[in-house]
């Protein structure tokens, strides 16, 4: 989910774009489920593909992959064309965390005592509502899905089941922090073994795979390896179409089998980065009006829930044609009022620690 871009023109890639319909992948998904409760179903794109898709993905999986191949390739394109590693994670807590802070505030002191079944004084004074916000500010280790008495009548009752992906991304940031400072940046055969190891430990050992949370979680590490392993290898790897049928194809041999999981995983890092850079493709240029897939995920499933409280989970396409404005006009305030003034601080926050270090330092 971070934004920068691996050519030096904005408009000569089609990143912006393929993450707002990422975004969308996850809204529109999330709106069935959320009509539907629990084991009630999918929506009937996801009810198709399941069958065929790693892990069983459904839209929503499909989206967040999409997003975990390009961060993974940005991220690690960010740390080694910086080389500095203080002003790599300053650019990465203020992508992430001012935007996540401010839909956690809403959502605790503003959504939560006008929906919630308590009284809003009780509500204020149950634990389980400044948790919420505490444990979800940091996301580590983990994210809290409730707060007190908030859509319990609905199908189901999470408040923003799009935040469990977050910590997995932080932690894949740190992760490629930890390539740069070890020095596999900049040696292409050793990124390569590194991260091809790290896949093939979760491939053949997931039991056993420590780094990160959650079993599950690792699969998307997976994707940002990937994500980050072509950006290693960019000016080795051509994307044309010949590439898209060479890797369907190899997933499609290995259907059925232990390595169809991995296969397909190439395969859609690739064609998520050959719709990305291939020269001929040219898909709306959204980045001129804004960046707002990283908003759109953020307040897509809370909006969604207050839209079914408000007219019922009986019609989920009627749920996705009230979302979908309501959540890009979020998105688009949370872009202009926060994401952006945020990242003009990038380089500001790092070149005064550097400054005071500097300053720290003994003379000699």
């Amino acid at each position: 989910m971070t934004h920068e871009h691996p050519n030096d023109s904005k408009h000569d890639n089609n990143i912006d774009a393929l993450r707002f319909f990422g975004a969308f992948l996850v809204l529109f998904g999330h709106a069935f489920e959320l009509c539907y409760g629990k084991g009630g179903g999918f929506d009937p794109i996801s009810a198709f593909i399941r069958p065929f898709t790693a892990y069983h993905e459904r839209l929503p999986g499909l989206g967040v992959a999409m997003f975990f191949v390009l961060s993974g390739y940005l991220v690690t394109r960010s740390l080694q064309r910086r080389q500095n590693l203080l002003a790599y994670l300053e650019a990465r807590v203020l992508r992430i965390y001012p935007a996540l802070w401010v839909v956690l505030l809403l959502s605790v002191l503003v959504l939560g005592p006008l929906v919630s079944v308590f009284e809003v004084g009780d509500y204020f004074s149950r634990g389980g509502t400044w948790r919420y916000l505490t444990h979800n500010a940091w996301l580590y280790p983990d994210v809290a899905y409730k707060l007190p008495g908030v859509f319990v009548e609905n199908p189901r009752t999470g408040v923003n089941g799009s935040l469990w992906t977050l910590p997995v991304e932080v932690r894949m940031y740190v992760i490629v922090a930890l390539f740069g400072v070890l020095g596999l940046l900049r040696a292409r055969w050793l990124f390569n073994v590194a991260a091809l190891l790290v896949v093939g430990w979760y491939l053949l050992l997931p039991d056993s795979f420590v780094l990160l949370h959650q079993g599950h979680h690792e699969r998307l590490g997976v994707y940002f390896l990937l994500g980050a392993l072509f950006y290693i290898n960019a000016d080795r790897v051509t994307y044309h179409w010949l590439g898209v049928l060479l890797t369907a194809s190899l997933a499609w041999v290995s259907w059925r089998t232990p390595y169809y999981n991995a296969a397909f995983s190439v395969a859609l890092s690739y064609l998520v980065l050959f719709i990305s850079f291939h020269p001929r493709l040219r898909l709306p240029d959204l980045a001129k009006h804004g960046d707002f897939s990283y908003g759109m995920y953020l307040y897509a499933f809370p909006l969604t829930q207050l839209v079914v409280l408000a007219i019922g989970p009986g019609n989920p396409w009627l749920v996705v044609a009230a979302v979908l404005p309501l959540t890009v006009l979020f998105a688009v305030g949370s872009w202009w009022l926060v994401e952006k003034p945020s990242l003009r601080l990038k380089g500001v926050l790092s070149s005064r620690a550097s400054v005071w270090a500097a300053r720290l330092r003994p003379a000699k």
